[in-house]
């Protein structure tokens, strides 16, 4: 009986043990945040109108010949695995572009005084689950073409009416805890309320003066249509909401 006494505080032990293991695992990650973590915290918060944008911008250092623009844009739609879009060409460059029911991909090159840029975005309206795997396609893309940038990965919905500023500030700091992010600026900026923030655990940053960025939350009043625009960007969002 002492036996099976010993055995059954034994195992009550070792539950107790495994479980507070599992536990502090759960906390942890929820604290710290996971690296891609991004989508999966922003679709926890926000439901209406989601959609997530994949960009990159950069300069192209080698001369190229019109035709080799039209290859170049030509092989990035292969490695982002579509093959139903349109070209176009006029004075300030070239547009390859496909739209459908769940996104949609825009290419540019774009011809300047100063040099020739490649624009490229995806726009996805369902399927997030793939943001990461077209993150390190438009990245390794522009690696492999010796073009310096920067990929953005930006969320975007909508909640119905004008949020207040508790539940504003409410929903930004239940992201960034979701993130493991610490806050480093916070104010109205227009008509729009953003926070700067960094978290080591999402990966990709910038320097704002000394301080490290890579979170990035925007939220606006739409008055038009009675809702709340709501932006999660990363590492930082660069065009206007």
């Amino acid at each position: 009986m002492v036996k099976i006494y010993r055995f059954q505080r034994l195992m009550i032990i070792a539950a107790v043990i495994i479980w507070a293991v599992f536990a502090t695992k759960i906390i942890v990650d929820g604290i710290n945040g996971e690296k891609g973590n991004v989508v999966d915290t922003f679709c926890d918060n926000v439901y209406y109108d989601l959609s997530a944008c994949i960009s990159a911008n950069g300069k192209i250092t080698k001369n190229m010949t019109a035709a080799t623009q039209k290859l170049l844009l030509v092989e990035m739609a292969e490695k982002l695995g579509i093959n139903r879009y349109n070209i176009t060409e006029d004075d300030k460059g070239m547009n390859l572009s496909q739209n459908s029911v769940n996104g949609a991909v825009q290419i540019d090159i774009v011809n300047t005084d100063s040099g020739n840029y490649l624009k490229t975005e995806v726009i996805l309206y369902k399927g997030f689950e793939s943001v990461e795997s077209y993150q390190k396609i438009l990245s390794d893309g522009f690696d492999n073409l010796g073009i310096d940038t920067q990929v953005t990965i930006s969320m975007k919905g909508s909640v119905l009416g004008d949020m207040q500023v508790h539940d504003r500030n409410e929903m930004a700091a239940r992201m960034l805890n979701m993130l493991g992010a610490k806050e480093v600026a916070s104010g109205n900026i227009q008509d729009s309320y953003v926070v700067y923030a960094y978290s080591k655990a999402v990966g990709d940053s910038v320097k704002i003066g000394k301080k490290k960025i890579n979170i990035n939350i925007t939220m606006n009043y739409d008055e038009i249509n009675n809702i709340t625009n709501i932006q999660l960007a990363t590492p930082v969002y660069n065009e206007d909401f």
